[in-house]
């Protein structure tokens, strides 16, 4: 149940992450163990509260919910493919618990198993009568011209996707996927496909996994039951009894991989905080000086940052006689507005009741 304190508390920061002024917007952080989470302007469904960073995505209901378990968390996927399931699930604990008491035992709602892998087979190639499914729905990608992957039963309780991950992180520049495929010896060049199941809590439910430890113990019985009862890429031929018919190697291969064979890396290397990548910010991120520097014929670096400069401090300024505030200013309440998005901001009213803490602490020295 959460505490009624947090309750309001959370109340009061969803209140500033919706005004428009940015000084109530920067508030909108809430503190719970070490995480500073940025609190947003809206629910999800019948969640009042949302909490966000790097490692947790929380819904939270409010106190006087019966109906709703307190939190409902999803676990990124860089925190698990890092860290691995228990060292995350030890972690949401450690979280939720400083939101309120945790009354009922911790359940699994949803789990999206995945398989990174390389491989020469042309998978465009692959009919769409070699794949044996339970699923009445099947759907092809391509990114222009080039096959991006296909999927089976998106939105049902069970599905499963095969994509071009390689290509897909270029759109999502989620990199941190280099460093293990680097350990297991991808040297950058070939494309990294991934197969991915999601099972729903019906189908974890009649698998008898209720809990993370359930997980833990079987996720290869969970990954095995997906590639052989409900998809399986197969050698089709003239026996009209799809059952009968061979698994391709392919599929073999990734069904029977062992989970348990690789070593995590420790919790405390995956970054709590959304901060853009250097690519992001040094790339990306030139791109209104170097159209600036077009628009004005520049093409000296160091002209280029003090003309932009400049006439950034003359635009504000003209702007101020309307908004009342010149470039300092905006770029001040910039600044604040996404630190807080990027996690780095405290909460004030969590480091005042630790500063209070510890000054009684030392009072009663």
């Amino acid at each position: 149940m959460l505490d009624k304190k947090v309750d309001a508390r959370l109340d009061q920061l969803k209140q500033f992450a919706q005004s428009d002024a940015p000084e109530d917007m920067m508030q909108a952080v809430y503190e719970a163990g070490n995480h500073s989470f940025e609190v947003l302007g809206r629910g999800m469904g019948r969640f009042p509260f949302v909490l966000v960073d790097n490692w947790f995505h929380l819904q939270v209901s409010r106190v006087t919910t019966q109906s709703l378990p307190m939190c409902l968390v999803q676990v990124s996927s860089e925190l698990l493919t890092r860290s691995g399931l228990k060292s995350s699930v030890s972690a949401v604990q450690g979280v939720v618990a400083s939101l309120g008491q945790i009354k009922s035992p911790v359940t699994v709602s949803r789990v999206d198993l995945c398989m990174d892998f390389e491989t020469d087979m042309d998978l465009e190639s692959i009919p769409r009568s070699a794949w044996v499914t339970r699923s009445h729905s099947f759907q092809s990608y391509w990114e222009q011209s080039h096959y991006s992957g296909c999927s089976f039963g998106l939105g049902g309780d069970i599905s499963c996707r095969l994509y071009n991950k390689t290509l897909e992180i270029k759109k999502s520049k989620k990199t941190y996927l280099h460093e293990p495929w680097t350990e297991a010896g991808w040297l950058g060049e070939k494309t990294v496909w991934r197969l991915e199941f999601q099972l729903r809590r019906s189908v974890l439910k009649e698998l008898r996994i209720e809990t993370p430890v359930d997980l833990e113990h079987n996720l290869e019985g969970i990954w095995k039951y997906a590639m052989t009862s409900w998809l399986r890429l197969t050698i089709p031929d003239n026996d009209s009894n799809q059952t009968r018919w061979e698994d391709h190697p392919l599929w073999i291969k990734l069904r029977d991989e062992r989970w348990h064979q690789y070593p995590q890396e420790p919790l405390y290397r995956v970054s709590k905080s959304r901060v853009p990548t250097d690519e992001r910010l040094f790339l990306h991120g030139l791109g209104s000086i170097t159209s600036f520097m077009a628009r004005e014929n520049i093409e000296d670096i160091d002209e280029g940052f003090r003309a932009f400069q400049k006439e950034a401090q003359l635009y504000h300024l003209t702007q101020s006689q309307r908004t009342d505030r010149g470039l300092v200013s905006y770029v001040r309440e910039k600044v604040k507005v996404k630190s807080r998005k990027y996690n780095q901001l405290r909460d004030p009213y969590y480091v005042e009741a630790r500063a209070k803490v510890y000054r009684q602490g030392k009072e009663g020295e």
